[in-house]
């Protein structure tokens, strides 16, 4: 054995063994009643997934794996199931050493961190980092690597620190990635922007959704058994009034609860004072007044004489645990109302805390909720978890989709735009997908002084003439679509419209992504092939944006 092989071997038992002792103390802790211990360290369905992710590393040309989950499905574990695999994998060519793996997110969430050291190895102790420790990662010189970054919708924006971060280590570069043999883990239950962008990484991108075991419940079942409600504003006294009475006196009576709403400045007196009418104690759980942990673990495990209500702002959000023993003491939750609704954050608040393994529980009898949010939300966000590239609509910070195709999107980090060296590809298709890729020509201003009007109408004959010179491609196409009654408006957007037209469509083009506004399509017309022409005055631009709407008939 040389001696390469030798310390190969000796990482794969520090590991090994550091693994095993981590599984003793969990399983001493949960036989000591700590509620923050699990039945099993690693779950059944969490190895069989991260065996799974393993085998997609060594065996497709793939430098991402992208995680789409359902909310406390356990992404911690499966995480640190990749980590013990890839840094004890059995052949000496794939095998990775531990001190080249690391655990981030964008999130500004030093509880997650905690919990996750915790949690982990002592050999993974020292690995992970969340938003406000990133520039301690020391990245720039890892090869042979895995990074993986927990919430990779949050904290993904261009140019925020987990972007900028990554991009002065010179990772976000394929020639690297290959070079240097790294390797990427994304995890998140509501990635839907990041898949847009990472689809079009073609083969070194693989979407996996994790298996999610029979004794998991979460928000389709909340909705289907009524358990989750429409939320409304509590920025009123008879509102505040009306949930204090209806969701918790009414709905619990003496069987005393800890109900948990989401204030803000104009609601909280209204609950205070609701609460205080109604003989409820009321306490704020706030990051500037923070109830500690020991008293909140009393509040949650110990006998309480009368109903309790925690007001919170920025707590029980994404990737935070609410133990199960504290899930049966839960009675009401209330959302923050807004009228413009972010789905996922709707997705990550209290219906995703209240989500995980107790199915057996709730079916058995046992009363939780109402969990008041948007239900509009939940049900878009089932959907569209499905199937993220068909017929539906989402909308969250940075991102909205109309039906099939039509997206805005703020670029991430994972953008293409964003990778060095990357060459991109389609986005997937659906069968019923009418939209397509705009199609943006640059002409001179005297080109565009041509185009002329005949009745105070834009003349086509004009325009065609022009495409023709810079995209003769084009041309059949649109003289077959014209041919068939097809055309549909010409315009020339003002200034104020400009945003919501031209510099949408010129966007969707230099980002290679399907993108259509086909306004003025009635319903009876959506089966018909249709393209519109926009004329950018002001950058000296024709926009053609097709829709082959025949790709909708039904067969």
């Amino acid at each position: 054995m040389n001696s390469s092989t030798e310390l190969i071997s000796a990482r794969r038992e520090e590991v090994l063994q550091s693994y095993r002792s981590a599984e003793v103390t969990n399983r001493r802790l949960y036989l000591e009643g700590d509620t923050n211990a699990t039945e099993e360290y690693i779950f059944p369905n969490q190895q069989e997934d991260a065996n799974n992710i393993v085998d997609i590393f060594q065996n497709r040309n793939c430098r991402v794996v992208s995680i789409q989950k359902k909310t406390k499905v356990g992404a911690d574990g499966l995480m640190l199931e990749v980590a013990k695999l890839m840094a004890t994998h059995s052949d000496d060519e794939f095998v990775i050493n531990p001190k080249n793996i690391r655990i981030l997110t964008g999130m500004s969430n030093v509880k997650w961190e905690k919990d996750m050291i915790q949690k982990a190895p002592s050999c993974f102790k020292d690995i992970i980092f969340h938003h406000g420790k990133l520039s301690k990662t020391e990245m720039s010189n890892i090869s042979n690597g895995l990074f993986f970054i927990d919430e990779i919708d949050t904290g993904d924006k261009e140019f925020q620190r987990l972007h900028t971060t990554l991009k002065e280590s010179g990772i976000l570069d394929v020639h690297h990635m290959i070079e240097n043999n790294n390797r990427f883990v994304f995890i998140s239950a509501t990635m839907i922007r990041e898949l847009y962008d990472l689809y079009r990484w073609g083969d070194l991108h693989q979407l996996y959704k994790m298996t999610i075991p029979p004794s998991y419940i979460g928000h389709k079942d909340f909705l289907d058994k009524g358990i989750i409600k429409e939320f409304y504003s509590l920025s009123s006294k008879g509102n505040a009034e009306k949930w204090a009475r209806e969701d918790i006196l009414e709905n619990y009576g003496d069987d005393f609860r800890i109900h948990i709403v989401r204030g803000n400045g104009k609601s909280h007196a209204h609950i205070h004072d609701a609460c205080i009418r109604n003989g409820i104690d009321f306490r704020d759980h706030t990051s500037n007044d923070r109830i500690p942990e020991t008293v909140l673990k009393n509040i949650f495990e110990n006998k309480i004489q009368k109903h309790i209500v925690l007001c919170v702002k920025r707590f029980f959000t994404r990737a935070n645990l609410i133990p199960n023993l504290w899930k049966l003491r839960i009675g009401a939750t209330h959302e923050l109302y807004t009228r413009k609704v972010d789905n996922s954050v709707q997705i990550q608040g209290f219906p995703g805390r209240m989500s995980g393994y107790w199915r057996d529980v709730i079916e058995s009898g046992h009363k939780t909720g109402p969990h008041r949010t948007s239900v509009k939300a939940i049900e878009q966000y089932e959907i569209i978890y499905n199937d993220p590239f068909g017929n539906n609509s989402y909308q969250s910070a940075g991102f909205k989709k109309y039906g099939a195709g039509k997206v805005v999107a703020e670029p991430t980090l994972v953008t293409p735009k964003n990778i060095e060296n990357l060459e991109t590809c389609d986005l997937p298709v659906s069968a019923e997908d009418p939209t397509t890729i705009p199609i943006v020509l640059n002409i001179t201003p005297s080109e565009y002084a041509s185009i002329s009007k005949i009745s105070n109408q834009w003349d086509f004959r004009t325009i065609a003439g022009i495409i023709q010179k810079y995209r003769p491609d084009t041309i059949p196409e649109l003289e077959r679509i014209e041919q068939e009654g097809g055309r549909d408006q010409i315009v020339e957007p003002t200034e104020k419209t400009y945003s919501v037209y031209i510099q949408e469509f010129v966007d969707a083009m230099n980002n290679n992504r399907k993108h259509n506004h086909m306004g003025n399509i009635t319903k009876k017309d959506k089966s018909k092939d249709t393209f519109q022409v926009y004329l950018d005055k002001f950058g000296h631009r024709i926009i053609i944006s097709i829709y082959n709407g025949s790709k909708t008939k039904k067969s």
